[in-house]
């Protein structure tokens, strides 16, 4: 139960970095987040800057689903190993685990008439976690 407490207060960080980037205020400008270079996002790829594109889950919503897909290439060396959904508040919804010979796509069922933000992660074997939130 630690570890699900560690995921959500870092979703919860990660997510709240991730909209802080695009909408940063003049003194949070400058403070990096403590998850810089831990938890990655479009917005803040940090050191892997170049790679951002092949690494953050793209969320597509639709009927209660979530549709996630990794546009990664997958190969024995490097690739993308799960997908994690957790809600706002913390719910985890499910995790799919991959081979390398599997495509990184993976379907979730939302809670009936759920609304509110979902935090998606895409965890890659060579280039860590990264985190992408939608609301539904």
């Amino acid at each position: 139960m630690e570890r699900r407490r560690f995921v959500h207060a870092a979703l919860t960080a990660g997510a709240a970095a991730a909209a802080g980037a695009a909408l940063p205020s003049a003194a949070d400008a400058a403070a990096p987040s403590m998850l810089t270079n831990i938890v990655f996002t479009e917005a803040d790829p940090g050191h892997y800057a170049k790679v951002e594109a092949l690494h953050v889950p793209q969320v597509e919503v639709g009927a209660g689903m979530l549709k996630v897909t990794t546009p990664h290439p997958m190969s024995e060396a490097h690739y993308i190993v799960s997908h994690t959904v957790v809600l706002e508040d913390g719910t985890f919804v499910g995790r799919r685990t991959f081979t390398w010979h599997d495509r990184p796509v993976s379907e979730h069922r939302l809670p009936a008439g759920y609304k509110g933000k979902v935090s998606v992660t895409s965890t890659c074997n060579l280039h860590d976690w990264w985190l992408t939130s939608v609301s539904v």
